[in-house]
């Protein structure tokens, strides 16, 4: 019992760190954001998914964090806690990387202007929301750094079922409003990448 008091302050020390690790990355990541092109408002009905993702965040916050206080909780190598932090650091990396891609039409709500295309290149030539993967990376990286297997249970079901919501959303409505996409939907997955999927056709649209 002892030696359970400081490695459970270890743990939390190493989950504290985690979360900070994932709104830190969240405000690098919008701090580095392109100008958008054209107005970024969103459709009234998407923008209503943003408080889903916020709760998902803030949940998965206090559950990374207790998680190494609970005795029920299955304890993970400690390796995961620098692991946790370099997979925050890819997760960055590759919002960064998906942000350039798409330049002017990353934006922060949904929508569609005129003459927007359907990009293939960069990470897009392999998932269709690498920006929404990045995030749900970032939090999964910030729940192994509790070292527990409690902790990435709870968070990737939270922030997975609040993008699951949103990524229904944002393909319902560039399936509706952007010409090409439909097609961009048959060659390429959401989020895991298709090893022998095709690679022709062109374009984009949000994230």
């Amino acid at each position: 019992m002892g030696r359970r008091g400081p490695r459970r302050l270890r743990d939390t020390a190493w989950a504290t760190a985690g979360v900070a690790g994932a709104f830190a990355g969240i405000r690098a990541m919008e701090a580095v954001r392109p100008e958008v092109i054209g107005e970024d408002s969103g459709a009234a009905e998407i923008r209503d998914g943003v408080g889903e993702l916020t709760r998902a965040y803030f949940f998965s916050a206090g559950a990374i964090v207790v998680s190494p206080l609970l005795a029920t909780s299955v304890r993970l190598p400690r390796s995961c806690g620098p692991i946790g932090l370099l997979v925050q650091f890819g997760a960055v990396g590759l919002r960064v990387w998906a942000m350039r891609t798409l330049r002017g039409h990353y934006a922060r709500t949904l929508r569609v202007v005129d003459g927007q295309p359907v990009v293939r290149s960069g990470p897009y030539r392999s998932v269709r929301h690498p920006g929404y993967l990045s995030v749900l990376l970032l939090w999964a990286g910030a729940a192994l750094t509790a070292r527990n297997a409690l902790a990435p249970a709870l968070t990737l079901t939270a922030v997975g079922t609040a993008y699951q919501h949103r990524m229904d959303a944002e393909d319902a409505l560039l399936l509706r409003d952007l010409p090409g996409y439909a097609e961009y939907v048959e060659t390429t997955r959401r989020m895991v990448p298709r090893l022998l999927a095709p690679r022709s056709g062109s374009g984009r649209h949000e994230r």
